[in-house]
C-alpha cells in the first residue's frame, strides 16, 4: 500500500479526475482485501490513536482479550507511542498465554496479539519428555555399570567363603565397593541440578586449587605440567567450587588418557569477549566417533569410566554462560578449551535482554 501512495504522489499532477477515480477504486479494493485478511486471521490486531483510543480491532483481538478491549489493554500496560514485546497470561475470556507486541508510529500504534498457549504447552511437554528420557537413560546406564562390580564382588565373596584368609579377594571386594560408590556419586551429581552462585573472580584461583589437589599424582607418575597464567586477567562471573569441579574432571581425564612421563599444558588467555582456559594433553587422543558422543552419559572410552563427569562439566560451563570445546586425533592427544564470558560481556547481554523486555 505504501508503494501505491508513493506512485500516486509522484504522478498526481498528471492525473485527471477519471484517473484519480480509478486510483481511488484500486485503493478501495486493496483496503477491502487487507480488511478481509485481518478479519480472517487468528492473530489479534488493534490500532490505537495518539490518545490511546481504539480506532480498529479485528475479531481475533476480541476473541483473545474479550469485548472490553480498552480495559484489557490498560490492564496489560499497553500505551500509545511505546514499543513493547511481552509474553503474558490472561484468565479472561479464557485461560491463555499471549505474545503481545506493539509497533508505534507518529499517529497510530499497532498492537499485535498471538495465542501461544498450545505452543508453550507443547514445549513444556517436550521438555518433560526429554527430562524423563534423560533420567531413564541415566538409570539404565547406572544399572548396567553396577552389574560388573556386583558380579566381581559376588565371585570373590564365594572365594572368601572357601578361604577366609584370601587377602587378594578381600582387596578386590573393597576396590569394587569403592567403584560402586563412585558410580552412585556421579549419578547423583548428574541429577542434582544446582544453579551456580556467581561472583566476580578469576578462573586462575580454582585452577590452582585443582592442581594442588592432584599434585601428588603428577609426581608419582612423572607427569610434566606447564601452566601459563597472565599476570592480569579480566574478571568473570563464576562459582569457584563448580568451576574447580570442571577443571578437576578435565585434568583427571587427561591423567587417565596419558602414560607415565607424559606432559600436560594448561594456559589461560583472554580476548575482548571471553576468558579461556586450555588443557592440552599428550595422551592417546580420540576418534571422530568418540568425539561425537563425548558429552553423553555412559559413552566413554575409559575402561572404568561413566562419561558423567564430562556431561556434568558441560552443564556447569553452560550455566555460567560459557562454552566447552574439544579437539582430538588418535595418537596426537586431546585439547579442551573452556570459555567463560567476561563480566562486561555478560552485562551487555543482560542489557540487551532488558531492552527487549517490557
Amino acid at each position: 500500500m505504501r508503494s501505491f501512495f508513493q506512485s500516486v504522489l509522484k504522478h498526481i499532477d498528471r492525473l485527471d479526475a477519471a484517473n484519480l477515480r480509478e486510483q481511488y477504486r484500486l485503493l478501495t479494493d486493496e483496503n477491502d482485501a487487507l480488511g478481509r485478511i485481518l478479519e480472517m486471521t487468528d492473530r489479534g490486531v488493534v490500532s490505537l490513536d495518539a490518545r490511546g483510543d481504539i480506532t480498529y480491532a479485528n475479531p481475533a483481538a476480541k476473541t483473545l482479550l474479550g469485548d472490553n478491549l480498552e480495559g484489557a489493554l490498560g490492564a496489560l500496560g499497553i500505551t500509545p507511542g511505546s514499543a513493547l514485546k511481552v509474553e503474558t497470561s490472561v484468565d479472561y475470556p479464557e485461560s491463555r498465554t499471549l505474545e503481545i507486541r506493539t509497533l508505534p508510529s507518529e499517529r497510530i500504534t499497532l498492537v499485535y496479539i498471538r495465542d501461544t498457549t498450545a505452543e508453550k504447552k507443547r514445549t513444556e511437554e517436550e521438555l518433560r519428555a526429554g527430562a524423563a528420557k534423560a533420567v531413564c537413560d541415566l538409570a539404565a546406564g547406572v544399572a548396567h555399570e553396577i552389574g560388573n562390580p556386583l558380579n566381581a564382588i559376588a565371585m570373590n565373596i564365594q572365594m572368601l567363603e572357601r578361604d577366609p584368609t584370601d587377602r587378594e579377594s578381600l582387596e578386590i571386594c573393597k576396590n569394587q565397593v569403592k567403584r560402586l560408590d563412585g558410580i552412585i556419586r556421579d549419578f547423583l551429581a548428574a541429577l542434582r541440578i544446582r544453579k551456580p552462585v556467581l561472583a566476580p573472580g578469576s578462573p586462575a584461583d580454582p585452577l590452582r586449587s585443582c592442581l594442588a589437589a592432584l599434585k601428588q599424582q603428577f609426581v608419582e607418575r612423572s607427569i610434566h605440567v606447564t601452566v601459563d597464567i597472565p599476570a592480569t586477567l579480566p574478571p568473570v562471573a563464576l562459582d569457584k567450587d563448580q568451576i574447580e569441579q570442571v577443571f578437576f574432571n578435565l585434568v583427571k581425564n587427561a591423567l587417565e588418557a596419558m602414560k607415565d612421563g607424559s606432559s600436560l599444558a594448561i594456559e589461560i588467555g583472554a580476548d575482548d569477549r571471553d576468558v579461556s582456559v586450555t588443557f592440552k594433553d599428550s595422551g592417546a587422543g580420540m576418534t571422530e566417533d568418540q568425539l561425537t558422543h563425548l558429552f553423553e552419559p555412559y559413552r566413554t572410552s575409559k575402561e572404568k569410566g561413566t562419561g558423567l563427569g564430562l556431561m556434568v562439566s558441560k552443564r556447569i560451563v553452560t550455566d555460567h554462560g560459557g562454552t566447552i570445546a574439544v579437539t582430538s586425533k588418535p595418537g596426537e592427544g586431546t585439547t579442551f578449551v573452556v570459555m567463560l564470558p567476561r563480566i562486561e560481556r555478560r552485562v551487555r547481554q543482560l542489557r540487551c535482554r532488558d531492552d527487549e523486555a517490557p
